[in-house]
């Protein structure tokens, strides 16, 4: 990409990222209340296996590790979640793909503005119910104080975003042949829900199940960013960022080799 297309990429993107923000906080208070509703899950797990090792239940990981896990996991799975899938196959089948054919910049552009406004007005009201939930538990808080494992979680924070974003344009795409990807959008959503450790912490899984888990792409997503401050050994943690920087590669090839093959056929029916 030149310097010029840079520039104007960057401009249209700020434009847009401007007027999401805009219509976003139109629905301000709908935002707090859901975003309320997000930390109920992990507050409730917090408080059950809390419970649970109070009378004698004894998990493969501290407690401190639970307690710190339960607490960002709303806040890890809110940044790197992606809601593209569904709006992709309707602009797919509907035709309004056609309008961004023919702008000079990328189709996906208002996908990612669209992601990144949301996650920006999310986590502002996210946060602090982040803060309130910590505050009765801070003495088992396990975080580090070095910033280099800070920089590492944002950066697996990136990198687990940028791979569920290529798998909601894998699934959307798919809108190119078929009529109809709910069933599929939803099978791929309840599916990294429970292997990405959004709703059960991976670390607390059957030992059997280890060596899937540890292949998987979507405990990329979720449990291995907090894993990045909850001080793995140095092997555990490359090997981790590898496994990572792998899935991530290989979601950005088959999201462009689905849509080039995809865009072979469209037709923009229904414009």
């Amino acid at each position: 990409m030149s310097t010029h297309a840079a520039r104007r990429t960057g401009s249209v993107f700020c434009g847009l990222l401007r007027q999401e923000l805009q219509t976003i906080a139109q629905y301000r208070w709908w935002l707090v209340a859901m975003q309320a509703s997000v930390v109920v899950v992990p507050l409730i797990s917090l408080l059950v296996w809390r419970g649970a090792m109070a009378n004698g239940a004894e998990p493969p990981v501290t407690r401190d590790y639970l307690t710190t896990y339960l607490v960002l996991v709303s806040v890890v799975t809110m940044l790197t979640s992606s809601w593209t899938a569904r709006f992709l196959a309707e602009s797919i089948r509907l035709g309004h793909l056609n309008a961004w054919l023919v702008r000079p910049c990328s189709t996906h552009l208002v996908a990612v503005t669209n992601n990144v406004s949301e996650k920006l007005a999310k986590l502002a009201t996210l946060l602090p119910l982040i803060v309130v939930l910590a505050v009765p538990y801070h003495r088992d808080l396990e975080l580090p104080a070095h910033p280099g494992r800070w920089l590492l979680f944002l950066w697996a924070l990136a990198l687990g975003a940028t791979m569920m974003f290529c798998f909601d344009v894998i699934v959307g795409s798919l809108a190119f042949w078929w009529d109809d990807v709910a069933a599929v959008d939803r099978f791929r959503q309840l599916a990294a829900a429970f292997l990405s450790g959004a709703l059960i912490p991976l670390s607390v899984m059957p030992t059997a199940w280890g060596p899937f888990l540890q292949v998987q792409p979507f405990g990329y997503a979720v449990a291995f960013p907090i894993q990045t401050l909850l001080a793995p050994d140095a092997a555990t943690l490359w090997t981790g960022l590898a496994m990572q920087a792998a899935w991530v590669l290989l979601a950005l090839v088959a999201a462009r080799f689905v849509w080039v093959r995809g865009l072979r056929r469209y037709s923009g029916a229904g414009a």
